[in-house]
């Protein structure tokens, strides 16, 4: 199967590391041309910095968008905070909200499009402390399903990819080799997913092979949510 984007203009958010950064070099390797701002660019933490943005750079029509930022603040009911909720919100599921408004009318005029939203199995399941970053994974959830209705008369697809336990450098920075032996252990596949496989993934969705798949939250874990 050929995927190609030549041509495609592609807007990541979260691309200077991680599995962002592999997702911007997987579509330029494809020949997308691939705008990410960095943090001194668009700070999504900030209201205001999403909003300068958005009306300094009106010229910029995405034929795709990848939201791939994400925050996880560990708070459980007692220590949770105003603060924390919207810090959290506001660069896992605010800031997209608003990115997502804005290039939705160009995808509606030009009859397509695609976007995706990196999500976590924290969609779908969750443990102690994960107040603020669950809750925003299920809000994109929603958005997401939301958008897919809407956007779907329009020829644009939209869908949410759930990594799983992904051999980050940050995971490799964070976990010792004992850790990563053990958290393999309970994976049905017996290993850490790859950014590639992410990114691959997200390619596909984001192709134009994708005519149907729509309103998905699709998990990329080994099996992990089986058990």
């Amino acid at each position: 199967m050929d995927i190609g984007f030549q041509d495609k203009c592609v807007f990541v958010t979260g691309g200077s590391r991680g599995i962002g950064k592999t997702i911007c070099e997987t579509f330029k390797t494809m020949g997308a041309k691939v705008i990410a701002p960095g943090r001194d660019e668009m700070d999504l933490s900030e209201p205001e910095s999403v909003e300068r943005y958005i009306k300094g750079h009106e010229e910029i029509v995405p034929d795709i968008f990848v939201h791939c930022a994400g925050m996880n603040k560990l708070a459980s009911i007692e220590e949770v905070t105003d603060d924390v909720i919207n810090t959290v919100f506001q660069v896992n599921f605010f800031s997209a909200v608003k990115l997502c408004t804005a290039f939705a009318k160009g995808m509606k005029e030009n009859g397509c499009g695609k976007i995706v939203f990196v999500s976590s199995l924290y969609a779908t399941v969750t443990r102690e402390q994960r107040i603020p970053y669950t809750s925003s994974k299920n809000a994109l959830t929603g958005l997401m399903k939301t958008l897919a209705l809407e956007l779907a008369p329009y020829g644009t697809m939209v869908n949410a990819v759930a990594p799983g336990y992904v051999m980050t450098d940050m995971t490799k920075k964070n976990l010792s080799q004992d850790d990563i032996k053990e958290i393999s252990a309970n994976i049905p596949t017996g290993r850490f997913q790859e950014e590639q496989e992410i990114a691959d993934l997200i390619a596909f969705l984001c192709s134009d092979h994708n005519k149907s798949i729509t309103g998905q939250l699709i998990s990329v874990d080994g099996g992990f949510l089986c058990r």
